[in-house]
């Protein structure tokens, strides 16, 4: 069975905008290089869609911790849910 998202809407809406403003500064990066534009200021451009991400992963992790894994221990999937948070953290690869 797939698995569904729990993130509230608010939440969702705040995702989608923080991953289009993303999407426009990657669009922007492309431009950059097409145009020869000075490594330093490319770097800078890629710093800040990383940020961007960043952000959005930790609103998906927060909410993931607050709905998903509460739900997977309530149901007797605990190992799962751990296992899940491991992978998530890169602190172990080879869960699948």
């Amino acid at each position: 069975m797939k698995r569904k998202s729990s993130l509230p809407a608010e939440k969702k809406q705040a995702v989608l905008n923080r991953l289009r403003t993303a999407r426009g500064h990657l669009e922007g990066i492309i431009r950059l290089v097409e145009d020869d534009t000075y490594c330093v200021q490319v770097i800078k451009q890629i710093a800040a869609v990383r940020g961007a991400l960043d952000r959005v992963s930790r609103i998906e992790l927060e909410s993931h911790l607050e709905h998903c894994l509460v739900h997977q221990i309530q149901t007797g999937e605990a190992a799962v849910a751990v296992a899940e948070v491991v992978e998530i953290l890169g602190l172990r690869s080879d869960v699948a």
